[in-house]
């Protein structure tokens, strides 16, 4: 995940008007994608600096940790030097007074989540609900310590953070400088000690739902776990699945009164920005990805919300799109608008993202247009030509794993009530047919080895030619 010094929450709409549109171009598209540099930078005035900064701060050099295990590298990538080591005991107090002591954890529970935060990381405030969530259902099983790595916060701004976030989580202060030992030198990190005492998962940046944090504690629960199983990366579901594909990505609202605006900047020739005028007290919004993009890793940040939407939480399988609705804020309140960011967070590339504006009135287009004139951004005179759209001439299914990577040799077939055609996916995992068009049953037929599928999954193209990313399971 990219690294930045940023302030989520109330801060965004501030920080979008005050020469921002350089903006979601960088950095504040979503909060997985984002965690916190270690020292919090300010400004002259005291508030968070624009979210366009990479952290620079070097971690120290970290501590080294005796004893190996035997691991299994889900995903290949940098491993952090914790991994698959024991990981060193540790003794918090937390803002009840309890003690917490990682051996102690370890001799009732099943794996042990430390969180390393500060109390005014953004993408931090972003997950906790969904760590509080894991708790309450976990807390048995796991143990949970929330420690913040800030040297400047004080357990009472620990409490404070707790309380305001409605945690009941154990959290306290890093006594023992746990970050420097492993390594970590951004907010937040997330250590999983497997029930072995090893390092077995370590993630900088923020999780984006329940349902990551879900399926990362179950992998260390239960009689199968049997030896330290380290994870690089969150698991995504293993289930068979498919999501809607196009050949670009966008954002669309669809309610009758909205009445699509662009934005141009010669400076940035490549960016697809746009607004909706919508007379309506919420945008219907339709998000378009490509086949390529994973809907797990495509967030839609909804900026007054101030959370979160991976595409695939989005998915209305009955119109086979993805779509939510977003408040729009009234002309006189502040913010006057609301603003979609999307994006994949693996993007390292701004012109990747888009950025959309939601507003009510034309009064509001003129402040909207005051706001972004800074950057040298215009309402276009003319309808700018949208990102180029090829209508498909065949349906097209991309064949995939749960951990992105292309399947070939995948046989299918696509069948009406009177025939069916058999089809097989190339190298890169593409099956394309060109038949009539029609309500096409697709069945499928066999994995090639070391993959399987759910034998129950069924799935109907509809009558027009369009694209599908097909999701299935790479054994283990």
């Amino acid at each position: 995940p990219m690294r930045c010094s940023c302030s989520y929450g109330r801060g965004i709409p501030r920080i979008i008007m005050n020469k921002i549109i350089s903006l979601l171009l960088a950095c504040v598209l979503a909060a997985s994608m984002c965690a916190c540099s270690r020292t919090k930078e300010t400004n002259t005035d005291g508030t968070d600096p624009a979210l366009t900064e990479e952290g620079t701060e070097d971690p120290e050099e970290t501590a080294s940790v005796e004893g190996t295990a035997e691991t299994d590298i889900e995903k290949k990538g940098e491993v952090p030097e914790c991994l698959g080591r024991p990981f060193p005991d540790f003794t918090v107090t937390d803002t009840d007074g309890n003690t917490f002591i990682l051996s102690e954890a370890l001799k009732d529970h099943e794996a042990v989540l430390i969180n390393i935060f500060a109390t005014w990381c953004g993408p931090c405030q972003l997950e906790s609900p969904f760590l509080e969530e894991a708790y309450e259902k976990y807390g048995d099983r796991a143990a949970f310590i929330v420690i913040s790595g800030d040297p400047n916060d004080t357990l009472d701004m620990v409490r404070d953070f707790g309380r305001d976030f409605g945690l009941k989580m154990p959290m306290g202060l890093d006594e023992n400088r746990i970050m420097e030992s492993i390594g970590a030198n951004a907010y937040p990190t997330t250590v999983i000690v497997d029930r072995f005492g090893n390092a077995a998962f370590f993630h900088s940046g923020s999780f984006i739902s329940f349902r990551d944090v879900s399926v990362l504690i179950e992998h260390f629960l239960g009689d199968g776990y049997t030896e330290t199983s380290v994870l690089n990366e969150i698991p995504l579901p293993d289930r068979t699945s498919v999501f809607p594909a196009a050949s670009s990505r966008d954002v669309f609202v669809d309610n009758e009164s909205a009445r699509e605006i662009f934005f141009i900047n010669e400076e940035q020739p490549d960016i697809h920005l746009k607004a909706y005028i919508v007379n309506d007290d919420t945008a219907h919004v339709r998000l378009q990805s490509r086949a390529i993009d994973n809907p797990y890793y495509m967030m839609c940040y909804h900026s007054n919300e101030m959370y979160l939407h991976s595409f695939a939480s989005l998915l209305d399988e009955k119109s086979a799109s993805y779509l939510f609705d977003a408040p729009i804020p009234e002309e006189n309140e502040d913010p006057f608008f609301a603003g979609l960011y999307v994006t994949d967070f693996s993007d390292d590339d701004p012109a990747e993202a888009i950025s959309v504006y939601l507003i009510r009135s034309e009064d509001a287009l003129d402040k909207l247009c005051q706001g972004l004139a800074g950057d040298g951004w215009k309402l276009s005179e003319e309808n700018v030509e949208e990102l180029a759209k090829e209508e498909p001439s065949a349906y097209v299914l991309h064949v995939f794993d749960q951990y992105g990577n292309p399947v070939p040799d995948m046989i299918v077939n696509f069948c009406t009530d009177q025939a069916c055609a058999q089809t097989q996916s190339d190298e890169n995992g593409i099956i394309s047919f060109d038949g009539a068009e029609d309500n096409y049953h697709i069945q499928l037929l066999k994995a090639p080895e070391g993959y399987s599928f759910d034998p129950d999954f069924e799935f109907y193209t509809g009558k027009k030619y369009g694209q599908w990313r097909l999701l299935i399971r790479k054994d283990s």
